[in-house]
């Protein structure tokens, strides 16, 4: 039996990836993957044993490459320090995942298939839904120490994702992606950080915002 090593796993990533955002997920098949990177499909399927297993494998690689690390600083982070820093840092962060092309073409494609196929949901189950639970469980810590105003730590997640897409998520409509500046994506992160700070009266850098429960633990 051949070795499997990461190298050839990250290879059939990279082909995979490529493929399904040409050719969207129903329409790629494993035959075109194969024909791309060589071999034969006993050798994907030794690592995969299916298009969605696939599909799931190159979701999670793409969420570990660009906005992992960033999910693991927020969760790991004090809530009694800094809140609205570290947070307004993630939003610009996440911004810029939203800003890419790949994940705008992602999403494009998701979203054609979930109408008539379980992609949707294996997409979402694999990524959104497990950033969600990330961010929710920092929010939970955060109303528990009184640095932000109580209400249910899992829609506020959901209305922290809402708010920094608002300004994004209308481009991928759109054939044509204009670029966006760095400065152009950190004020959009800024105006989305600034309503949900204001919403849920977030500790400031020089205190407490107005209306705060109580002044988080020393």
């Amino acid at each position: 039996m051949k070795v499997r090593t990461e190298a050839r796993r990250e290879a059939i990533l990279e082909v995979a990836s490529q493929v399904f955002l040409e050719f969207g997920f129903e329409r790629a098949s494993m035959a075109e993957i194969v024909h791309r990177i060589g071999g034969s499909k006993s050798t994907i399927y030794g690592y995969y044993p299916s298009k969605e297993a696939l599909f799931l494998a190159v979701t999670k690689a793409a969420g570990e490459r660009h906005i992992q690390s960033a999910f693991d600083e927020l969760v790991a982070h004090d809530v009694r320090v800094g809140i609205r820093e570290v947070l307004g840092k993630f939003s610009e962060k996440l911004a810029v995942l939203m800003c890419s092309p790949e994940l705008a073409a992602t999403h494009r494609m998701v979203l054609a298939e979930a109408g008539h196929s379980n992609v949707g949901e294996l997409f979402y189950e694999a990524g959104p839904k497990l950033g969600i639970t990330d961010i929710a469980e920092f929010f939970r810590r955060a109303m528990e120490q009184g640095c932000m105003r109580q209400g249910d730590p899992t829609v506020a997640a959901q209305q922290f994702i809402a708010l920094v897409q608002a300004e994004i998520q209308p481009r991928w409509y759109y054939k044509a992606l204009s670029p966006l500046t760095d400065e152009q994506i950190k004020d959009m992160a800024g105006r989305a950080m600034l309503a949900f700070a204001n919403a849920y009266a977030l500790e400031s850098d020089s205190g407490m915002a107005e209306e705060s429960p109580r002044r988080c633990a020393d």
